[in-house]
């Protein structure tokens, strides 16, 4: 009998051994202080806001450790942080933010007022761009996608899903604040990015503020790849190297202390 019980032990210990050098599956992603597992449904007209999950395996114990993506990755912004945006009736809340906090500037002309928006193009990597009033006194759009510009007063554009950031409640309540960093300065986890969600390996973009001689422009930063895209007298332009690292700023997410006052945007 106890011959067997020994042989039935080391069995054991052989397939625990066996199974842990087994591929792991991923699972659901969880939601941050919660204790449990969540299924997240978002409807086809935008893609996932939250969609990455750090995976970590031990080399000792042979197990899988899943962290929360609002703990590991917080540059990401929950749905109530953005406000629809429709072309055909286009309204500003007061809640949206504009790059900078101000109005960017146009070298000796009038510095022009401009909002973030998020462009998600059905079945598509989404794209950061600006909301601003046009030559014709109208609420336009400007977005680069492929190296090519993208106006919402085009008919391809119309009725494409397009949205504002915005930042509704207080830092009391929402734990954070926005906040534009140079990119010689940022952590990049604390980066309000998008990525492809059908892609695991899609670079993150950020929208972005180049300040360069007197102009500041609002547009596009590949993030992982510290490239900026944005668009100038008609032309797609971009800037990486050092100049990516001087002088461009980041919307981020600084974490609030609970001395924070209770400030809303």
């Amino acid at each position: 009998m106890i011959c067997g019980a020994i042989v039935t032990v080391l069995v054991t210990w052989h397939v625990c051994l066996t199974t842990g050098n087994e591929d792991f599956i991923p699972v659901q992603n969880i939601t941050e202080g919660s204790g449990q597992e969540e299924m997240t449904i978002w409807s086809n007209d935008l893609p996932p806001l939250s969609s990455e999950i750090d995976f970590l395996r031990s080399t000792t114990q042979k197990t899988v450790t899943k962290r929360a993506t609002k703990t590991f990755y917080n540059g990401i912004l929950d749905r109530p942080f953005f406000s629809v945006f429709s072309y055909s009736k286009p309204i500003i809340p007061p809640t949206a933010i504009i790059p900078l906090n101000r109005p960017l500037q146009r070298g000796n002309s009038i510095p022009q007022l401009q909002y973030i928006a998020l462009w998600a193009p059905r079945g598509q990597p989404p794209h950061w761009g600006a909301i601003f009033q046009n030559v014709l006194g109208k609420l336009d759009g400007s977005f680069i996608k492929d190296r090519r510009i993208y106006n919402l007063s085009s008919t391809e554009m119309q009725n494409t899903p397009v949205r504002l950031v915005q930042y509704v409640g207080n830092e009391q309540e929402n734990n954070f604040k926005f906040a534009w960093t140079k990119a010689i300065d940022v952590d990049m986890a604390t980066v309000v990015s998008e990525h492809d969600y059908t892609q695991k390996c899609s670079p993150r973009m950020a929208p972005a503020v180049l300040q360069d001689q007197g102009y500041e422009f609002l547009g596009e930063a590949d993030i992982d790849n510290r490239i900026m895209y944005y668009v100038d007298h008609n032309i797609v332009n971009s800037v990486s190297g050092s100049l990516f690292t001087n002088s461009v700023y980041l919307l981020t997410k600084q974490q609030c202390q609970c001395s924070c006052p209770s400030t809303s945007y």
